[in-house]
């Protein structure tokens, strides 16, 4: 379920056609805005949910098996 859901979440988005590079840039931008995220929320449980799907986010951008 999780990984059709992501999938389309991110064709909605239009992220699905980007080359290596830009799909790194894009979750480098992720994490630095899940980071500035999580330092403005500063407690514990909503920094582990962002971190948690930030990290589902990016291994759903860097997937090459489509």
């Amino acid at each position: 379920m999780f990984p059709g859901l992501f999938g389309f979440v991110l064709q909605c988005l239009g992220l699905d056609g980007y080359k290596v590079r830009s799909r790194l840039g894009l979750v480098r931008n992720i994490w630095i805005l899940s980071g500035f995220f999580m330092l403005w929320l500063a407690q514990p449980p909503l920094i582990m949910a962002v971190a948690l799907f930030s990290t589902c986010l990016s291994f759903c951008v860097l997937d090459e098996s489509s």
